[in-house]
């Protein structure tokens, strides 16, 4: 499974500011429906909806309360300890050194250099350490330590699509039979372009191209 949607998406945010400035009005919370509330949960809806990705946040439902969406992932079973952090990964966030729940962000990577922090990009902060981390208007990238995270959840993204054939010297062919539904390929993908053809295989697709001049 794989993140690299989420976070392309997201990182293509990186720098955008709400409009005007401490109104927490913006693009997340009028396409969410409560624009000019605090964001930083209704930015990572947002990015998970557009990279197709919407049903691995909250079940494909809509909040934008840390502390529900910590909760959720606890009850479906799809939390981590912090120990286990890794890219993609949800975490909520505490500033005060308590256990409330006041901010999150998505997981990048961990810090290669330091294992005592994570680096995320997170939506209403600010882009250095100065100034509210949790209602700071900014799509900014942080360095945050494991210290201040109260859960990590573990979204459950789609299956990363294999594609193993693009490359081959049929690759026209099998084009041509995808693209008139001839072959269907596998779940996860794939084609298998060089895999024996069992004989029931063989005759489905010439059933199906059959049909097709028949038609």
């Amino acid at each position: 499974m794989s993140p690299k949607a989420v976070i392309d998406t997201a990182m293509a945010d990186l720098g955008y500011t709400e409009s005007p400035p401490g109104s927490n009005r913006t693009v997340y919370g009028a396409e969410y429906g409560l624009d000019g509330q605090p964001w930083c949960v209704m930015a990572l809806w947002y990015w998970f909806r557009r990279a197709g990705e919407g049903s691995a946040f909250f079940g494909g439902g809509k909040t934008a309360s840390c502390g529900t969406l910590l909760r959720w992932y606890r009850e479906q079973g799809l939390t981590v300890p912090v120990s286990e952090i890794q890219a993609g990964d949800i975490v909520i966030l505490n500033f005060s050194g308590t256990q409330d729940t006041e901010h999150c962000g998505l997981v990048l990577s961990v810090n290669s250099t330091d294992d005592r922090y994570i680096n995320t990009i997170e939506g209403n902060t600010t882009p250095g350490d100065e100034g509210s981390q949790d209602n700071g208007g900014c799509v900014a990238l942080k360095h945050r330590l494991r210290r201040q995270v109260v859960g990590v959840c573990r979204p459950q993204y789609k299956p990363e699509q294999v594609d193993d054939w693009s490359g081959h010297h049929a690759a026209a062919a099998i084009r041509w039979g995808l693209e008139t539904g001839l072959i269907v390929g596998y779940p996860d993908g794939s084609v298998r372009p060089d895999e024996p053809v069992p004989l029931w295989r063989l005759l489905t697709i010439l059933q199906r191209f059959a049909g097709k001049e028949k038609s």
